[in-house]
């Protein structure tokens, strides 16, 4: 019963002590109570501030890409898909959706694959090299040369360019199936053949 007494403490503007709260006049208190609102309203504001400047380093970050996306020299991106595919939540193996990505080289992407129910999903992070396509638990395992928590397709060109499947299997991550093709890259101007 003291325990639950004890979460139930008062608690004072600025962090003032009960013994000092009591001592304070009427006057002192109001005081008290209204530059701890100033305060919370200035936290409240700079948390605000803080989210705008997330939003928009994310917008920019995701037109950066886009544009990178549309400017990449041949063999400087990769679209693939990875089904069949299962991923490690709550303790087990679950069957999760397809999962697209396309990567372009230098610029690692995270993405959730999500269980088939969409109720749970493990979050994850893919980058391309040029010759490498690489699948993390985090952007950071993924900036790492040999990243625990991470499968790996490794592949030359010419069978990017030709499409290439491979089966993949992290401990506590995921395993499933992976294809990988190279995206045709039109000049300004250009229309892409069909092959």
């Amino acid at each position: 019963m003291l325990v639950g007494l004890a979460g139930c403490a008062n608690h004072y503007p600025l962090g003032i002590p009960e013994e000092q709260w009591l001592l304070m006049s009427s006057e002192q208190q109001l005081e008290a109570r209204s530059q701890q609102a100033a305060l919370d309203q200035a936290a409240q504001a700079r948390r605000e501030a803080e989210a705008r400047a997330r939003e928009a380093e994310a917008r920019r970050q995701t037109a950066e890409l886009e544009q990178r996306r549309q400017g990449a020299a041949y063999g400087e991106r990769v679209q693939c898909i990875l089904e069949p595919v299962e991923v490690y939540l709550r303790g087990r193996w679950e069957p999760a959706r397809p999962v697209a990505m396309d990567l372009v080289q230098g610029f690692p992407i995270e993405l959730t694959a999500t269980d088939t129910r969409g109720r749970y999903g493990q979050r994850l992070a893919a980058g391309f090299d040029g010759q490498v396509v690489r699948i993390c638990s985090s952007i950071q395992a993924l900036q790492r040369p040999y990243g625990e928590s991470c499968v790996d397709l490794v592949a030359t060109r010419q069978q990017l360019q030709r499409g290439i499947s491979r089966s993949l299997e992290q401990e506590r991550l995921l395993k499933g199936t992976l294809y990988c093709d190279l995206v045709l890259q039109a000049l300004p101007g250009q229309r892409l053949k069909s092959r």
